[in-house]
């Protein structure tokens, strides 16, 4: 204790104050130093602490991560657009279904009501079908019309060439 009272009586507080700042600035500066050199030797034989290879395995597995992320962002808008056309596509297919089936339903009307003026059941049966799909995806009330003046006519059996004017696929004829 008794030193601790020589260094106050022999100095006064400001120069107390700046040897005590210039004590610690030079621990700083030697430890900066210290790590200095620690860190050149430890890069040129290679060393590396388990806490350093860690993290950079870390940053490595980050690095790898963000790269991933970014690939599959990159595929996901790549992949709405594709979606974005093959649905444009669906579109314009089922537009030009509905109306390739609108034209054959008239095609046939024409055929049916106007030309041969009858029907037979298998021709009747393939216009309903399509008729159905029609109307399922949407088909308007122009076709409901033409479809009644189909099923109104008289019925034609091919196999023995015979109009059945009853409208009920029943032949009244005596053979």
């Amino acid at each position: 204790m008794g030193e601790i009272t020589t260094i106050f009586t022999q100095y006064s507080f400001q120069e107390l104050v700046l040897l005590i700042i210039i004590v610690l600035f030079a621990l700083k500066a030697f430890n900066e130093v210290v790590a200095y050199f620690y860190t050149k030797i430890k890069n040129y034989f290679g060393i590396q602490n388990n806490k350093e290879q860690w993290e950079e395995n870390v940053s490595e597995s980050l690095d790898e991560i963000k790269k991933e992320i970014q690939t599959l962002r990159d595929q996901n808008v790549k992949t709405h657009q594709r979606q974005a056309e093959i649905d444009q596509s669906i579109s314009l297919v089922q537009e030009r279904l509905q109306e390739n089936t609108r034209s054959y339903l008239i095609d046939a009307h024409h055929k049916f009501c106007y030309d041969i003026r009858a029907i037979d059941d298998l021709n009747l049966q393939a216009m309903e079908r399509r008729y159905l799909y029609y109307k399922t995806a949407g088909g308007n009330s122009f076709v409901d019309n033409l479809m009644d003046e189909v099923r109104n006519l008289p019925k034609i059996n091919f196999y023995t060439g015979i109009l059945d004017t009853d409208h009920n696929g029943i032949d009244d004829r005596k053979e």
